[in-house]
């Protein structure tokens, strides 16, 4: 304590105030800086992202091609496989509102669109919990395969669940939608895929 700081009485809260006044400057400053160091952590998140790992740029690409269990059959899938077709590439999970939401949609398309092939990429869960969520929704329709690694996931970008790639019958991602989709935008990204 300073010879100054001897003198002085402590400063007693007035009624009603939890603490001196002086501590509510620090309230306030640390209170102001809080949006600005949220701002910063997402310019600097966004910054150091390798934009070539995005998934946007694989649009007029070639699909990435994969080799994936079907959950239902247990025969490996790959994207080659199927070309001739155009083929809807969904990753998704079962914890995933969004997801969930856009299902019906999927079906709804898979059943009126003979040839089209609508694959359901499962992220890292247990084949069974994602088969049985299939089923007890009654989406038959869809093919769902199950990346049990996360390495599809990683090839395709895919920062987000779920993302939709509409890849065309010689295996060219033609159309990306990075949410959940509507039934039109199924349809759209078909179009764009034929």
């Amino acid at each position: 304590m300073s010879e100054e700081d001897e003198g002085m009485e402590p400063v007693e809260p007035e009624a009603g105030q939890t603490s001196p006044p002086r501590d509510r400057r620090w309230y306030w400053v640390v209170a102001s800086l809080l949006p600005i160091v949220f701002l910063a952590g997402i310019f600097g998140f966004g910054l150091g992202r390798d934009p070539t790992r995005s998934p946007s740029v694989l649009v007029g690409k070639p699909a990435p091609d994969f080799a994936l269990r079907d959950l239902r059959t247990g025969k490996v899938i790959t994207l080659a496989s199927l070309r001739g077709h155009p083929v809807v590439v969904n990753f998704w999970a079962t914890w995933c509102p969004p997801c969930r939401e856009e299902m019906p949609a999927l079906q709804r398309v898979a059943a009126s669109e003979p040839d089209v092939v609508v694959l359901e990429v499962d992220l890292m869960e247990p084949g069974d919990k994602a088969r049985s969520f299939l089923d007890s929704l009654g989406l038959d329709r869809l093919q769902p395969v199950l990346d049990t690694d996360g390495a599809t996931t990683r090839r395709y970008g895919v920062l987000s669940l779920p993302s939709t790639f509409f890849v065309d019958k010689d295996g060219v991602i033609r159309h990306l939608e990075l949410s959940a989709v509507t039934e039109t935008q199924i349809r759209n990204g078909i179009r764009k895929a034929r």
